[in-house]
């Protein structure tokens, strides 16, 4: 596995000076034996979702993984699977650059179509109302080691016809303060009601044009870790991170 981040230029202006800032787009954690991330994290903000970027769909490899390890994917995956963005291009409008890069091959997973389309579209928009002046910090991920169901197979093909693993769920996190509005880094906060917490986990399906969220799929943080073997938001302080993490709303 690989983790790593990627970034792109930023421009923020101040009222007397203007200063050119390197922002983080995404981190990945990619692994080269199911050709996939099995998450990106990323922050969410108004500053990243608004601005002139326009969808281009050029599907391209990353440039700093080889190639060899990467899906080949100028076109979907075979099948009913679609090239399934884990960061939405319509969550980084503000740079072209930004949204280019959640066109690298290694941000898709295969997704069946009606899944993609409609249960996880939804859910990306509703993920995106939940900004707020506060960082929103957000980690999306594909899991391969559960329970399949019987509308998913177990592999597809890239375009060049290298076998790729199939997710049996999919994920989301996401960590905000309470209020919105504290001006606050979530390591400096040490009070655990001052913090909002949630997960999603929600086996891949073809889910037809359904895009109710179930209230089967809300988890704890601690339950997904315990799921996925990761430790999700590294930055929460020891003493209140159990709580935190335990909550589901």
């Amino acid at each position: 596995e690989v983790s790593y981040d990627l970034y792109s230029y930023f421009y923020l202006m101040y009222q007397k000076q203007g200063k050119e800032l390197t922002k983080r787009n995404f981190t990945l954690c990619f692994d080269k034996t199911k050709r996939a991330s099995w998450w990106v994290a990323y922050p969410m903000h108004s500053a990243y979702l608004t601005g002139s970027a326009s969808r281009q769909d050029e599907f391209i490899a990353e440039p700093t993984i080889p190639t060899q390890y990467q899906p080949s994917l100028n076109r979907s995956y075979r099948g009913w699977y679609d090239r399934g963005h884990q960061i939405a291009a319509a969550d980084r409008k503000c740079l072209q650059e930004m949204m280019d890069q959640t066109f690298y091959w290694t941000n898709m997973t295969p997704q069946q179509s009606n899944f993609n389309q409609n249960l996880w579209g939804s859910l990306e928009g509703k993920v995106r109302n939940e900004r707020c002046a506060d960082t929103l910090y957000v980690v999306t991920g594909a899991y391969f080691d559960g329970v399949r169901h019987s509308s998913i197979d177990a592999t597809t093909n890239d375009n060049a016809g290298k076998a790729c693993p199939i997710p049996t769920h999919y994920y989301k996190l996401l960590l905000r303060t309470v209020k919105g509005n504290t001006k606050k880094a979530i390591s400096e906060i040490t009070d655990a009601s001052e913090l909002r917490a949630i997960g999603l986990f929600i086996q891949h399906h073809n889910s037809g044009e359904s895009t109710t969220l179930k209230e089967e799929y809300f988890v704890s943080i601690n339950e997904l870790e315990r799921i996925t073997g990761f430790d999700f938001f590294p930055m929460l302080d020891d003493s209140i991170e159990s709580e935190v993490e335990s909550g589901c709303t």
